[in-house]
């Protein structure tokens, strides 16, 4: 390109998601070509609506998409790869979604940063949460929504693979407080699966998790949780919610203050090998309390296993309980019942 190119939009707006980026600088090389959006939609045959979502970062823009409008506006060479490069990055952000009002800064912000220092003293953070898990955690919440409850669940958790699976790893570094692990959101089996989920992520090299005890939850350091976000281009922040806002402030006092309360936290809470055995220890407490469930009636679990050949996952939701319990009701029964015949197992998925 000549250098009267348009100037790349990571320049300009450091904060946008890739998808954004890469329709601002169509946009911008559109305009530069000197042609408008409906010329362009119809040299292509696409709706106006198709171009407009491509600029606004709203839609995936596939390789042919690509390759139809740099060669119509004749970008090519270093310029071309670049944006190859920036689509490629574009399909590994989650599907645009409308960001409540009181997320918008604070996702801003965690998009651009590298690193986030989370305490969370009574339930899990966002970034930790599956589906089940956020949406019954936001089933309650107050203020008035444009999105359901499981949209907005949806979309945190997007946010949250994205965040930990792109390129460059964010550094995650979360404190939890013991009383989160005990606090069942939705039912048993969607802690169950919460906190499996969670043992998978712990695991993770650029994950650092540990535990607040219980024993040390008695001063005002653990009172309310907060969240710290920073990265190369990104100064510290301090974020942290009630329950109609989420606050961001870069105040150095404010922001000093909680690094060192945050540095104080991880102290006195366990270090990563002895909270990952905590959490194992955990989950096998809530897999035998939801095996101690009266209202499980075994014959009707086998009928309509061996009638219905529904899989164990399936019994476990129909009788919101754990896969363990189910297990345990098909291997006990009466010789004599008449549905003692041997129960089919699941077949592996390919």
């Amino acid at each position: 390109m000549t250098s009267s190119a348009p100037a790349p939009a990571s320049d300009q707006a450091p904060l946008l998601r890739h998808c954004e980026q890469l329709g601002l600088e169509l946009r911008e090389y559109r305009e530069h070509a000197g042609l408008d959006s409906a010329e362009v939609a119809e040299h292509l045959s696409w709706p106006q609506t198709r171009l407009d979502a491509t600029e606004e970062g709203t839609r995936r823009v596939t390789a042919s998409d690509l390759k139809a409008l740099l060669s119509l506006y004749e970008v090519t060479g270093t310029e071309a790869t670049r944006l190859r490069a920036l689509r490629v990055r574009a399909s590994k952000e989650p599907p645009a979604a409308t960001v409540p009002t009181r997320y918008q800064q604070f996702h801003e912000l965690q998009s651009a940063a590298t690193e986030q220092r989370t305490y969370a003293p009574t339930l899990l953070p966002p970034i930790l949460q599956t589906d089940d898990y956020a949406t019954a955690v936001n089933e309650h919440a107050p203020g008035p929504e444009q999105q359901t409850t499981a949209d907005l669940a949806k979309y945190h958790v997007q946010q949250s693979t994205w965040l930990l699976n792109r390129e460059q790893p964010f550094q995650l570094h979360v404190v939890l407080g013991e009383t989160a692990l005990y606090n069942i959101a939705g039912s048993s089996r969607t802690m169950i699966r919460q906190l499996d989920q969670l043992i998978k992520l712990v695991k993770q090299p650029h994950v650092h998790f540990q535990i607040l005890p219980f024993a040390e939850c008695g001063h005002t350091a653990t009172e309310t949780g907060f969240t710290l976000l920073s990265g190369d281009q990104l100064h510290p922040w301090l974020c942290a919610n009630d329950l109609l806002t989420t606050t961001c402030t870069d105040d150095p006092a404010a922001v000093t203050t909680h690094q060192t309360t945050f540095d104080t936290l991880t102290t006195c809470a366990l270090n990563r090998g002895a909270s990952l055995d905590r959490l194992h220890a955990i989950r096998r407490s809530h897999a035998t309390a939801s095996q101690r469930r009266p209202d499980v009636n075994t014959e009707v679990c086998r009928r309509l296993r061996t009638k219905f050949n529904l899989t164990i996952d399936e019994l476990a939701a129909a009788f919101d309980c754990s896969t363990e319990t189910i297990n345990r009701h098909l291997r006990t029964y009466n010789t004599t019942d008449a549905l003692a015949e041997p129960v089919p197992r699941d077949t592996p998925s390919p």
